[in-house]
Order: structure tokens, then C-alpha cells, then sequence
């Protein structure tokens, strides 16, 4: 986002809007630090300014810059998947997609929130560790599957590492009995993380609406806390044999 400071009143209202803390004084007017801007588009659709001063920079959609834009904007489509948001419709419609089937696992890995944020560097360092472990595949139609360079070493395109976000999440499936496996890669890389850091477990309930035992008792043997969380749409049909 850029401030027009020969339009600015100086009145500042703005800057308490901005979740990276990127607008601030200069010479009696508000401006935006670009390094630190997630280009979420906050202060521009809070509609606070009086004067209009606010508009989104002329390179918002030129690449790299454009996925600060597409995983913080809420508002954004990504150019790649052509979905809003920062991954797909996860857990929400296995109902009917069966994308996580009956013995697999669905793994999502959440980094950042707003105020907070990340570099994208943060997500090569999960990309790594999960190829150092045999996972070369993510969701294909997850955003940050396009932006890696090299599946096998997990190493994000370059040009990507000096980009900012609000947050992203990698989503993937796997065997349910490689679960234990990847919980403790994932746990090598936690201390790593310089964001806040989501692991949700994905899983189809048994009959009595019951988390399967197994996916718990890995859960916790790795140290991992957790709580049930469902996601549904409701009115989807149901899988029928």
C-alpha cells in the first residue's frame, strides 16, 4: 500500500488499522514502510481515511510481490489456484471429495496470523525438513505447491524468500501409519519457526462420532496437545456405496 503524502492531512488515523505496524510519521504526513507492508489492504478497505490518500501501489500484482497480496488479502484470488484464502477447502468437504480417505491422515500446518506475520523463508524451512522425510508432494492445488523449486530438497524458488505474509498453511494426505513419523519431523522444525506456529490432524470420525484411537494415541505420544475441532458445510450429500 503507498499513502499520497501530497494528499495526506497528517491525521493518523490510519496507522492503528495497519497489522504490521508499517505506517508511521514522516515529516508530518503517514507513509508505508514497503519492506514491512503485507499489502493485506487493511487500511484501505477501513475506509478511515478522509481524504482518500490511500492506494494500493502500481506493482501490488507483479511477481513476487503479489503473494503478500494473495495470502493476506482476504478479499484476493490467487492467480495459480484461482481460490480465495490461503489454502483450499481442507477438511471442510471430505464429506464428498474423500480427499483424506479411511486410512489416511490429512496434515495442515498453519504459520502466522495477523499482527504477526512471517517470511516466506519460514515455509522452506517446514518444505525442508517434510522432504527430508519422504514428503515430496503437498496438495496440488495449496498455493505454496507452485512455489516450490525443487520437491525433492524442498527448497522454495529464491526469488520468494524475501516476501511477507500473514500467514499461509501447508496441507497435505498421508498414510495413517506414517502419522508418528511426521509428527516428530515436524517437531525438529518447531523451535526453528519464527511465527506462530498450527498443527492440525485431519480425520474421518468412526461410527459413534469417535476420533479413531490410533490418530489420538499418536497425537499424544509426540507430546502434542490437542482438541477436536469439526468442519463441516453443512447441506453437503453424503458418500453413498
Amino acid at each position: 500500500m503507498i499513502v499520497f503524502k501530497d494528499v495526506c492531512v497528517g491525521c493518523g488515523r490510519c496507522q492503528p488499522y495497519c497489522p504490521a505496524g508499517a505506517i508511521h510519521f514522516d515529516d508530518y504526513r503517514s507513509t508505508v514502510d514497503q519492506e514491512l507492508c503485507f499489502e493485506c489492504g487493511t487500511c484501505l478497505r477501513s475506509e478511515i481515511c478522509p481524504v482518500d490518500a490511500i492506494q494500493e501501489p502500481a506493482n501490488v500484482y507483479e511477481y513476487p510481490r503479489a503473494l503478500r497480496k494473495y495470502f493476506s488479502d482476504p478479499t484476493s484470488t490467487h492467480a495459480v489456484t484461482g481460490i480465495q484464502g490461503r489454502g483450499t477447502e481442507e477438511s471442510k468437504t471430505n464429506d464428498v471429495t474423500l480427499r483424506c480417505g479411511l486410512d489416511q491422515v490429512g496434515i495442515a500446518i498453519e504459520i502466522g496470523r495477523p499482527t504477526l506475520g512471517m517470511g516466506l523463508e519460514e515455509i522452506q524451512k517446514i518444505t525442508r525438513v517434510l522432504a527430508r522425510n519422504g514428503i515430496h508432494e503437498i496438495e496440488p492445488n495449496n498455493p505454496i505447491n507452485s512455489m516450490i523449486l525443487d520437491h525433492q530438497s524442498g527448497d522454495l524458488k529464491p526469488e520468494l524468500l524475501d516476501e511477507r505474509v500473514l500467514s499461509a498453511i501447508i496441507e497435505m494426505s498421508i498414510d495413517k501409519e506414517r502419522l508418528p513419523d511426521i509428527l516428530r519431523a515436524i517437531k525438529e522444525v518447531i523451535p526453528e519457526l519464527d511465527s506462530v506456529f498450527t498443527l492440525d490432524v485431519v480425520t474421518m470420525l468412526e461410527p459413534g462420532l469417535t476420533v479413531p484411537p490410533d490418530v489420538l494415541s499418536s497425537i499424544e505420544a509426540e507430546g502434542f496437545s490437542w482438541r477436536p475441532n469439526a468442519k463441516i458445510n453443512m447441506g453437503l450429500g453424503k458418500v453413498t456405496e
